[in-house]
């Protein structure tokens, strides 16, 4: 089911799921109906919660949605965890070799099959803490699905404790998988030791200071960094970029499939261990 889904988002039909289009609207509609039929509660605006925002490059404004749904915790219901990955991508653009339509296969429709997994796991074990599963739109204009959410989120924001983002999850020739916020947030730091000791992927803690250079920084480049602004521990997971990075040829056969997922299976350990830890 996760292979599927990821092939169903980053399929040509979708042309490349870009806000504001018809396209990224049925990938909004695919994963609210998966949170429907998984048993998600609906809480705050909805299970999509409509935003608008004013496009940087010509002023005009678009109509977006983050959709959101909810996985009651057991013992800590009032103290929330956001999973979360950004489901847009940037949609038809300069052909290469032919080819026009920017698929974004990992950049992000990994990120938003390994949420979808991730709900259905969770809504048949529980956490400790209740878990906010987000699909964002328009990461890729400026984090502005994560920029609503935490401008009005769906509880209070001082009950959220964490957010963990996936963001380009699917495609590693060398098998590394990336834990951004330990640097940021040290108290993460033994939760994701010890997971990375064990994990199926080589999992490796950084990326998340401006040493050795500011372009090493990942704080701020995907939706966890609105979490960070806002006082909110994260970790976010991801892959270094790779040749394929916002390329028509970011296409599913590019993806490394036993990386792909072993590298799910790491943020479900990661996610259940941050759960057990408490966080802060």
């Amino acid at each position: 089911m996760l292979l599927g889904d990821l092939a169903r988002l980053a399929d040509d039909s979708m042309r490349g799921r870009a806000s504001g289009t018809r396209e990224n609207m049925q990938a909004r509609a695919f994963i609210a109906s998966r949170f429907d039929q998984l048993g998600l509660e609906v809480i705050g605006a909805g299970r999509v919660q409509p935003f608008s925002f004013v496009d940087r490059r010509d002023s005009t404004t678009i109509a977006a949605a983050n959709v959101v749904g909810l996985v009651r915790g057991t013992e800590l219901p009032e103290r929330y965890m956001v999973i979360s990955a950004h489901y847009d991508h940037v949609g038809v653009g300069r052909p290469v070799n032919g080819d026009s339509i920017y698929n974004g296969a990992d950049d992000n429709a990994s990120g938003t099959a390994a949420l979808l997994a991730l709900a259905r796991y969770f809504k048949a074990n529980p956490a400790r803490h209740s878990l906010i599963f987000v699909g964002f739109d328009a990461e890729e204009r400026g984090l502005q699905g994560a920029r609503a959410f935490v401008a009005a989120p769906p509880v209070e924001l001082s009950a959220i404790v964490l957010d963990v983002n996936m963001d380009m999850v699917g495609h590693s020739e060398r098998g590394e998988l990336y834990a951004a916020g330990a640097a940021r947030w040290p108290v993460l730091r033994p939760t994701l030791e010890m997971v990375a000791a064990n994990a199926p992927v080589k999992l490796l803690l950084g990326h998340d200071t401006p040493v050795p250079s500011p372009g090493d920084d990942w704080t701020m480049q995907s939706d966890q960094g609105p979490f960070h602004q806002a006082g909110i521990p994260f970790v976010y997971f991801g892959v270094e970029d790779h040749p394929d990075y916002h390329k028509p040829s970011d296409e599913v056969g590019t993806i490394t499939v036993a990386f792909y997922v072993n590298a799910v299976r790491t943020v479900l350990q990661a996610v259940k261990a941050l759960d057990a830890s408490g966080i802060r």
